[in-house]
C-alpha cells in the first residue's frame, strides 16, 4: 500500500473530518464568489476565484477519497475489487493508482492558487493573446511537472504552496495598506496567512511528523476566516 507520508494514527479520523470541512468551506467561498460575480458582471475576477476554490475543493475530494481508502480496511476491501481490472493481478499497479490520486489531490490544489495568484494581480484581459496563452501554458506545464515530482518528494508539494501563499498574501497585505485598512482586507490577509504558516510548518513533516497536525489545523483556521469575511461581504 503506497503512502505519500505518515501521519500520526490518532489524527487519521480528524484528518478526514478536517478535510470534509475544507471541502464544504471550499465549495461555499466558490458559491460565495459567483454570487460577487453575478452581482457585479464586470469584475471577472470573482468568476476566477470561483474556478480556482471548486479546483481547490476537487484537491480536498481526492484527499478524503485517498484518505477513506489508507484508513479504514472494509473500504480498502471494496475498492480493491471495485479497481481490480486497473489494479492488476494481485494489484501489482495498486501503486500506480494512489500516486494517480496523490497527483490530482496535487495539481488541482496549485492550480487552485496560482489561479488565486493571478487573480490578485492587477486586473487585465487574460487568454485574448498569443503572448497570455503561452504563460498559462507554461504554468500549467510548470503545476503538472511540480505535482508528479510531489509523488517522491511530497516537501515539493508544500514548498510550492508555500511560495505562491507568500505572493498572494504580499499582494493582500499591499491591497489592504493601501485601501484604507479596512477590516475585510485584513481578515482576506489574515486568512490567507494562516494557510502561509500551515503549509511552511508541513514542509517540515519529514523531520517531526506529529507537526502535521498543527500544519492541517492551521490551514483548515484560515478556511473557516474566509469563509466568514466572504459571508459578510455578500450578506451586505
Amino acid at each position: 500500500m503506497f503512502q505519500l507520508f505518515s501521519t500520526p494514527d490518532w489524527f487519521a479520523v480528524w484528518d478526514l473530518l478536517f478535510s470534509s470541512i475544507g471541502f464544504v468551506v471550499a465549495l461555499l467561498i466558490a458559491a460565495y464568489s459567483w454570487r460577487l460575480y453575478s452581482m457585479q458582471r464586470m469584475e471577472n475576477k470573482f468568476a476566477y476565484f470561483s474556478v480556482a476554490f471548486v479546483l481547490i475543493a476537487l484537491s480536498f475530494a481526492s484527499k478524503i477519497l485517498t484518505g477513506s481508502v489508507l484508513a479504514y480496511r472494509p473500504l480498502r476491501d471494496v475498492t480493491a475489487v471495485v479497481l481490480a481490472p486497473l489494479a492488476g493481478p494481485s494489484l501489482v499497479f495498486s501503486h500506480l493508482l494512489y500516486r494517480f490520486a496523490f497527483f490530482f489531490q496535487m495539481v488541482t490544489m496549485l492550480g487552485g492558487w496560482l489561479l488565486i495568484f493571478f487573480t490578485s494581480q492587477k486586473s487585465r484581459d487574460r487568454l485574448h493573446t498569443f503572448h497570455e496563452l503561452t504563460q498559462i501554458g507554461l504554468f500549467i506545464y510548470l503545476v503538472t511537472l511540480i505535482a508528479i515530482v510531489s509523488n517522491f518528494r511530497y516537501e515539493v508539494f508544500f514548498l510550492t504552496c508555500t511560495v505562491l501563499l507568500g505572493l498572494i498574501v504580499l499582494h493582500y497585505y499591499k491591497n489592504y495598506t493601501q485601501r484604507g485598512r479596512s477590516r475585510n482586507a485584513w481578515m482576506v490577509t489574515a486568512s490567507f496567512f494562516l494557510m502561509l504558516l500551515g503549509n511552511i510548518i508541513l514542509t517540515f513533516v519529514f523531520l517531526v511528523p506529529t507537526v502535521y497536525v498543527l500544519g492541517e489545523f492551521l490551514i483548515l483556521l484560515g478556511f473557516l476566516s474566509l469563509l466568514y469575511t466572504y459571508h459578510a461581504v455578500t450578506r451586505r
